[in-house]
């Protein structure tokens, strides 16, 4: 059987996504807040285990994790764990480093796989958002957070669709083309989704940007791949 392939991608704030080369929990999806809402999910229990996760979201052969101790705030986040930590507080070392992480959430996923083990019971399964719940809370997202920013811009995002946890997001007026549209949305309008919504999955991007008035190459977030 091929080896098992790894690509971590670093998004902005406390999350991380994981792609894997096969199949993780096919066509499910389920998302832990917390080890209480995991337990009797053998996956899930296993990654908490990992040193710095702090939620889990598992959806086909994508994972994102979220890590602990980190504020989510890019900029100021190491002055508010200097200030935490000078006020005593014990949860305010910096987080593990991603690839460190990275290594530990890989282990596990790669000896799940091999062990044929379901990935979640169906107690976590059956308490997760109808497609509809989650439909209403990604547009209350945009509406309400995103779209007042990028109006400012001229520009906007739509939900066209939700399938399952998938969302289909279409960019308008100013950031249809933009030359900074990828990083509109992979750290901006994603970051902000997964922060308020975080059972979403894959977040893909249907705007035509060709059509635009500065049509862009997109540009990644430095992902990394974890060999065995």
């Amino acid at each position: 059987m091929p080896e098992i392939a790894i690509t971590a991608e670093p998004l902005t704030g406390p999350r991380c996504v994981f792609l894997v080369s096969r199949p993780i929990a096919p066509n499910q999806w389920a998302y832990a807040a917390d080890l209480n809402s995991a337990q009797g999910s053998p996956l899930v229990e296993a990654l908490f285990a990992v040193e710095g996760v702090s939620a889990v979201l598992v959806a086909h052969d994508l994972l994102v994790v979220t890590r602990s101790g980190d504020p989510g705030l890019p900029l100021v986040g190491p002055y508010v764990r200097l200030v935490r930590r000078v006020l005593g507080d014990p949860s305010a070392r910096a987080p593990v480093d991603w690839k460190t992480l990275g290594k530990g959430v890989a282990k596990v996923l790669r000896s799940h796989l091999d062990s044929g083990q379901v990935a979640f019971a169906p107690a976590l399964i059956a308490s997760m958002p109808t497609t509809e719940q989650l439909r209403q809370r990604v547009r209350d997202v945009l509406e309400e957070q995103v779209n007042p920013v990028v109006a400012s811009h001229g520009g906007g995002v739509d939900l066209v669709d939700l399938i399952d946890n998938v969302v289909y997001l279409r960019m308008s007026g100013g950031c249809q083309g933009c030359g900074l549209a990828d990083v509109t949305l992979r750290h901006g309008v994603d970051a902000v989704i997964r922060e308020a919504v975080p059972e979403i999955g894959r977040i893909h991007d249907l705007t035509n940007h060709a059509a635009g008035a500065r049509p862009y190459q997109a540009r990644g977030s430095s992902p990394f791949v974890i060999k065995k």
